[in-house]
């Protein structure tokens, strides 16, 4: 859009940040909670993302003053935003001056083109004496003799108009937000996080009804397994959770994993160790005082995950147990992780939270679940959670892998090989390369000469170092080449 000329002095550039109708139903006082607690999320949105700008709280909007275009990016991540849009906004006596306005700022983007006058009046519309239909017809008829067409359905130039008691904005896009509720009206609970693709996503549709969320992950595998999750939490929080600091509470599990190997049936294996988990998140959540636990358990998934098995593992919990994903396929799950930023990351993460030990069941009850349990020594828990180590995942580094495993070049005369699955070789490798699946590579990685050097890599280099850490400890040269598939892409 072009500068006015009569009213150039009055211009202002703003960001209009709608609220999400959930919040504008609430009563007044609910809903001045809400709209303290949004206004705050994106003042730490914003100094986060290192963008000076104003944030001015109105009742029915949020404005945001600023020069630099990358807040609407940032905006456009905060919970409780339905859509928002960069405007121009001028002050008004009358409809002619919105007219007259609106015409300087789109007779040059019109010409030959359809366009819609999209009107709205927000605030206190009696004090405005003009329709939105007025303003519709009457600047629609002077673009139109500026050489547009209109075309409410289908157009090419969007002529968005926002008249307010004192001011009009003029904007051309309107960009949508995440809407749900603002973060932390709903309190703070605790997500049982492992990496992959599930709990991430479970872990924002909680965020997004306005539940602040802390992160438990449950150490089977060591340090490989560990970093997949720092850097899963990072850079979820990093992008969507903002006004609070996120903790990230780590425990190692592997003892309780011996105890379960060591005097249990192997068909309940699985179960018992998703218990043992869920025991474990309810003496946390009842120590440090969360409502809620959430899962990223859906329905009938996996073996664990059916009706009669998760209400056999969930019985001893007091804690209440969310289930956000509960209705939903692996297929729409992913499609999600893509929306939210994670789909990489845990694209990435190997499977560490299964235990083979045969055939799993399906339909277990809480007593021979019971039975089963009553032969581990479950005091081991209370001490694994005391001896937890907790971070703040905002200060967590996304890169952590051991310098001596990580190389950003192939090294002279490595064998290389891809560890990422069928179809991802087929589309991409590196010339030469060998190809192992990671499943294929655990089991058979021993049987390669070790008077040869090795360079793995994967999608995002976690699977890889994983493997080449392992490797290493059994006597081999190995090396994971660091950020994975789309760093070698670059070096290649």
């Amino acid at each position: 859009m072009t500068d006015t000329k009569n009213h150039h002095e009055t211009s202002r550039s703003v960001i209009m940040a709608r609220l999400c109708g959930e919040v504008t139903t609430k009563s007044d006082g609910v809903r001045q909670k809400f709209n303290r607690r949004l206004v705050q999320n994106l003042r730490d949105a914003l100094d986060r993302a290192g963008v000076e700008a104003r944030v001015k709280e109105k009742w029915f909007r949020v404005d945001i003053r600023t020069d630099d275009r990358r807040a609407l990016e940032v905006v456009s991540r905060v919970f409780g935003i339905q859509a928002l849009s960069w405007a121009d906004s001028y002050v008004w006596d009358s409809i002619d001056d919105v007219v007259e306005i609106g015409e300087s700022l789109f007779k040059d983007l019109v010409p030959g083109k359809t366009f819609a006058v999209r009107t709205r009046r927000a605030g206190f519309r009696q004090q405005i004496p003009f329709t939105s239909v007025d303003v519709d017809r009457a600047l629609g008829a002077r673009l139109v003799a500026a050489g547009g067409k209109v075309n409410l359905d289908d157009h090419e130039v969007r002529v968005g108009v926002e008249v307010r008691k004192d001011r009009a904005f003029f904007f051309e896009e309107e960009v949508l937000g995440p809407a749900g509720l603002p973060g932390g009206v709903e309190g703070r609970a605790v997500a049982m996080i492992s990496g992959g693709f599930d709990s991430a996503v479970a872990t924002w549709m909680a965020m997004r009804r306005g539940v602040d969320m802390d992160f438990l992950f449950f150490n089977l595998a060591g340090p490989p397994q560990e970093r997949a999750v720092k850097t899963l939490v990072h850079a979820l929080c990093n992008r969507w959770a903002f006004g609070y600091a996120p903790k990230l509470h780590v425990v190692d599990l592997r003892p309780m994993v011996a105890e379960i190997r060591s005097k249990t049936s192997g068909h309940y294996w699985q179960l018992l160790l998703k218990r043992v988990m869920s025991r474990a998140a309810d003496l946390l959540a009842q120590n440090k005082d969360y409502p809620a636990l959430i899962t990223g358990e859906s329905c009938g998934q996996v073996s664990s995950q059916t009706l009669r098995n998760m209400a056999a593992i969930a019985a001893p919990v007091q804690t209440m147990i969310l289930r956000p994903l509960v209705g939903l396929n692996k297929e729409e799950i992913i499609q999600w992780s893509k929306v939210i930023g994670t789909h990489d990351i845990s694209a990435g993460v190997p499977e560490f939270c299964s235990l083979e030990g045969g055939p799993p069941s399906v339909d277990a009850t809480r007593e021979e679940l019971d039975e089963e349990e009553g032969l581990l020594d479950l005091s081991l828990l209370p001490k694994l959670i005391r001896h937890r180590q907790i971070y703040n995942v905002l200060d967590l580094t996304a890169d952590e892998e051991p310098a001596e495993v990580r190389v950003d070049e192939i090294p002279e005369g490595a064998v290389v090989i891809d560890l990422r699955d069928d179809d991802a070789f087929r589309r991409w490798s590196v010339d030469g390369a060998v190809h192992m699946p990671l499943e294929r590579a655990l089991q058979q990685a021993h049987l390669l000469p070790k008077e040869a050097s090795y360079l793995l890599y994967c999608e995002v280099g976690l699977k890889s170092a994983f493997l080449a850490e392992s490797m290493r400890r059994e006597g081999f040269e190995a090396f994971s080449f660091s950020g994975g598939v789309p760093r070698l892409k670059k070096k290649v």
